[in-house]
């Protein structure tokens, strides 16, 4: 080989220059075939995940839970529209159960809850008035009369039916005469040998509770005439007729009579008339 071919040989050679010199490769999504961005994302694990969001839930239902039934405690009881059972009486009613005090579960389980268990009761419903305080809104039986049978006494409602039959005697209700039957059993109409005497007394008892005119007796003869007590004083209410006007008056009279002794006979009470008196007993 001459020497010129070798200077050609060397140039060439020469010419190629120096190995080029490569870019560093990028990080990401190129490098290792895109490994190292798959990598990176994994790490990034969400916070809102469905099994987060169900443990944040159930650790709030948790700490409320504690609140209740740590901080809801009745401290303060108001009982309203009992005549029958005191307050306290119907506080340890309402109180007795597993619940407790605890106004919260008071307010849901004495949601105008009917009462089975408690005579004279139709409904008890408690509102929370604090978490500390709460109102017993008693629903009593509705109670125009008793009558006095063998040991016990048959409650009656404005319709006939026997509400309850108990030994017990309530203040304020009047004690029925002159109504017959054979017996008596709760949520029926009570049976008497004489229907209209029945309605008759009813239509009484019923005009007496509208005006407010609390009488201790109702009484009714074989005549079908009515008379009602009013301490030492009978009221001759006669039959089934002006029964309003009759009871009107004798509440326009209830102050006077109080203390007094004697028998006012309404049965010939008209709009008109003007006086009326009281007889002495004989």
């Amino acid at each position: 080989m001459t020497r010129d071919n070798e200077l050609k040989d060397f140039i060439f050679l020469d010419s190629l220059g120096p190995e080029p010199v490569s870019a560093p490769r990028a990080a990401g999504r190129r490098a290792f075939g895109g490994y190292a961005d798959t990598e990176a994302q994994e790490e990034q694990v969400p916070l809102l995940t469905t099994r987060n969001l169900v443990l944040a839930l159930l650790l709030a239902l948790v700490v409320t839970a504690a609140l209740i039934l740590t901080f809801f405690r009745a401290q303060e009881v108001h009982v309203i529209g009992n005549t029958i059972y005191t307050n306290d009486e119907m506080e340890s009613y309402v109180e007795s159960g597993r619940i407790g005090d605890n106004t919260f579960l008071l307010s849901l389980a004495y949601h105008d809850r009917r009462v089975r268990d408690l005579p004279f009761v139709e409904s008890v419903q408690v509102t929370m008035l604090s978490p500390t305080e709460i109102n017993v809104i008693v629903h009593e039986k509705e109670l125009v009369g008793y009558i006095p049978f063998q040991d016990d006494n048959i409650y009656i409602n404005s319709e006939g039916v026997v509400m309850e039959r108990s030994a017990k005697t309530i203040y304020g209700v009047p004690c029925v005469s002159g109504v017959e039957f054979a017996d008596a059993s709760a949520g029926e109409r009570l049976e008497t040998r004489s229907e209209a005497g029945f309605r008759t007394i009813l239509h009484a008892l019923n005009t007496l509770r509208k005006y407010d005119v609390s009488v201790s007796k109702v009484s009714i003869n074989e005549n079908g005439s009515v008379t009602a007590d009013y301490g030492d004083v009978q009221i001759i209410l006669g039959t089934n007729s002006g029964y309003d006007l009759k009871v009107v008056k004798i509440r326009n009279l209830m102050n006077e009579l109080d203390g007094r002794s004697g028998i006012i006979n309404l049965t010939t009470l008209t709009s008109d008339t003007k006086e009326v008196f009281l007889q002495k007993k004989f």
